[in-house]
């Protein structure tokens, strides 16, 4: 059995995604490439990788989860060598200052910044953590350097240079053996009478109650809690339902109970993640270097397939 790192790499974007299509954009190939490759997957594999769930795209599957665990360790050996040491730019130095959520912190950016701190010990970098306002101001006022965060929420998207790492959808969240397991579609309609529970973190609750409005509905709130942590377990016990970005998504509470997750028919905007830094200033060797190692890590400048 072989496999190929374009396999890999298609996998990894539809799993992102959830769509075959949105993956296809995505690696720049057609949708007709991407089924291909992974009806080869897995063929080769010998079990199946996802959920065809049609109009309202895909979704893994028991051995797709495990599967995508294998893929991450993959792409991950494939960057490793990408940001050996001996083949980066070592005469780069400097000090700049990173400014991040904490959702982006504590789901997301870690990883990375630790690999560009080992790749680059020449340089000095400080993390500092902000509310998306505050870090759009700490940006244009010079006291950070580049910024992590969705890049939707920006209120003056025109000052700032920007380059997107990847996308995340949103998906429903259900504790195992929920009645809307067994429907092939669920539509947000179904879900507005059963009991919410609304991640109160950053911009989460006013991006929630968007997605809500357009569909011209209302969610059941009975929980709002900051904690994701707090979300996994209110899900995992039954006790409602929730519409969470796949960047917190964790197949199980920290209690060991089973989450399971499933896409919905309504459209609805995938949430963009990258890097933003001030327009009018020039980007000094330390900071390009990092959006290069970031552009990398990630996949290459919106490719979408998180590889760290």
């Amino acid at each position: 059995m072989q496999l190929s790192f374009k396999q890999i790499h298609y996998f990894l974007a539809a799993a992102e995604t959830g769509q075959f299509s949105a993956a296809a954009s995505k690696a720049h190939v057609t949708q007709t490439a991407i089924t291909a490759s992974i009806k080869e997957l897995e063929s080769a594999l010998g079990v199946q990788l996802f959920i065809r769930h049609h109009a309202s795209g895909v979704s893994l599957t028991v051995d797709g989860q495990k599967f995508l665990h294998h893929a991450h360790n993959i792409a991950a050996a494939v960057n490793s060598a990408i940001h050996d040491p001996g083949l980066m730019r070592q005469d780069v130095t400097g000090a700049f200052r990173i400014g991040a959520t904490h959702s982006m912190l504590s789901y997301y950016a870690v990883p990375a910044i630790a690999q560009f701190a080992k790749a680059y010990p020449q340089i000095k970098l400080d993390v500092i953590e902000l509310e998306r306002p505050a870090l759009e101001a700490a940006l244009l006022s010079g006291e950070i350097d580049i910024g992590i965060a969705w890049l939707a929420n920006f209120d003056a998207p025109e000052k700032f240079g920007m380059v997107p790492l990847t996308r995340s959808r949103r998906q429903l969240w259900l504790p195992a053996a929920h009645p809307l397991l067994n429907k092939r579609s669920i539509a947000l309609s179904e879900v507005a009478n059963l009991p919410y529970i609304l991640y109160d973190m950053d911009e989460t609750p006013k991006n929630t109650l968007l997605f809500w409005e357009k569909a011209g509905l209302q969610p059941n709130i009975r929980y709002r809690v900051t904690s994701i942590e707090a979300v996994r377990s209110l899900v995992a016990q039954g006790l409602g339902v929730s519409i969470v970005s796949d960047v917190c998504y964790r197949p199980f509470s920290l209690d060991g109970l089973r989450i399971e997750h499933r896409p919905l028919l309504d459209s609805m905007a995938f949430i963009e993640i990258g890097l933003a830094w001030d327009a009018t200033q020039e980007l000094s060797g330390a900071v390009e270097a990092f959006k290069l190692f970031m552009e990398l890590t990630f996949g290459g400048p919106g490719s979408g397939v998180k590889v760290i």
